[in-house]
């Protein structure tokens, strides 16, 4: 339950599904990613990964890292 009193649509905005995201394993962790056409991909999320790795800026949501499928 949300108590605000701002409207639901400004907090919650548009909704829509993340374009092409893929499931992506790099240096050992399970990722979703968003592949670029420029070889690299952006970092969704981490799934399911040591906790240490949440801290580690390298695999931050907004990341870029090596892409190859």
């Amino acid at each position: 339950m949300l108590h605000s009193i701002m409207p639901m649509e400004f907090i919650y905005g548009e909704q829509t599904p993340e374009d092409h995201v893929v499931d992506y394993v790099y240096q050992g962790l399970l990722m979703e990613v968003k592949p670029l056409t420029t070889g690299k991909a952006i970092i969704v999320r981490l799934i399911n990964p040591p906790l240490d790795c949440y801290l580690d800026q390298r695999y931050a949501p907004g990341a870029l890292i090596p892409f190859q499928q």
